[in-house]
């Protein structure tokens, strides 16, 4: 097995269909300025390509994703250990040769269990795992059932939600859609001192590669709560950001904006609804856990290799 570094229009061309859409050249192009440099690394076996890997270099190593919330490996169909054996020995190969360590996120496990567990074996010979986190999603085909996946006091919030003036609106993918609904997560984000590493513009930019959906729940008129959705698998839509407004939460709007958005993807036929993470650096954010839990969210491990 050997590695080579290749453009991104050479990538592209070589891998046309990716895992999600993280992994595309053009969303890395799209983001390279935020690393020194943009490598794409493809791995063959002789003549045959086997995967590639886009990195993204900072001053204390190579990274994927360098600004998504998880990358690693596309392949050219499924690959056996023993051809991901290969692949691992030759990016350790690589990094030792660049003097820098490379830190890989894999996705979830609930996007393809058996191929990402393959990759978690492999990688975890070849480097170090560090801290996993925990990631939350919503099995779509539950949701003709939702009331019996619910926890009793999610139940009771969602029946007080339905019982005032909340209203959901799907604003669709426009620019004044990206803007209303980032209006009420910026000032949720500010209200609760959480960081929003997305700038209006950044999300304006984004969904020019990725296909998205902006949302919001109203009372009295007033945008009360919102959330920012990317498509970035077959199946499968990630909640990039939600949240509500502080003086508006006693009216539970945040288990009527989750029971709306797995309605509504439902309808749309997807399987998963990505929530994302609820730990960082493998610890808990307690409150956000039992929440995802409590609207009858699945987990399943994000690991991160470094090599």
């Amino acid at each position: 097995m050997h590695v080579t570094e290749v453009n991104a229009e050479e990538y592209n061309h070589l891998f046309k269909a990716v895992p999600h859409a993280f992994n595309s050249a053009e969303f890395a192009e799209l983001n390279k300025h935020k690393a020194e440099a943009v490598s794409y690394l493809v791995f063959a076996d002789g003549e045959k390509t086997k995967a590639g890997l886009i990195l993204g270099e900072r001053a204390d190593g190579l990274y994927s994703p360098f600004s998504a919330p998880f990358g690693g490996f596309t392949t050219c169909g499924k690959l056996r250990l023993s051809t991901m054996d290969g692949v691992a020995a030759a990016l350790k190969q690589y990094s030792c040769a660049k003097g820098k360590p490379v830190h890989i996120t894999l996705p979830p496990t609930v996007y393809d269990e058996t191929q990402i567990s393959k990759w978690a074996g492999t990688l975890q010979r070849y480097g170090r795992l560090m801290p996993v986190n925990l990631n939350y999603h919503f099995c779509l085909g539950l949701f003709p059932h939702y009331r019996d996946v619910m926890e009793r006091n999610a139940r009771k919030n969602l029946s007080r939600a339905m019982h005032e003036d909340l209203k959901f609106e799907a604003l669709g993918s426009t620019p004044d859609a990206a803007e209303r609904a980032y209006g009420v997560i910026s000032a949720n984000r500010e209200e609760h001192g959480y960081p929003l590493r997305m700038t209006l513009q950044d999300v304006k930019d984004t969904v020019k590669t990725i296909r998205a959906d902006f949302f919001v729940m109203t009372h009295g008129g007033t945008d009360v709560a919102a959330a920012q959705v990317f498509h970035v698998a077959e199946g499968t839509a990630q909640v990039i950001y939600w949240g509500d407004i502080k003086a508006y939460s006693h009216l539970r709007t945040m288990n009527m904006l989750a029971y709306s958005l797995f309605g509504h993807y439902h309808a749309q036929g997807l399987k998963t609804l990505d929530i994302g993470p609820s730990t960082e650096g493998g610890m808990p954010n307690n409150g956000l856990c039992d929440f995802k839990e409590s609207i009858g969210c699945g987990v399943t491990p994000k690991f991160t290799f470094v090599l």
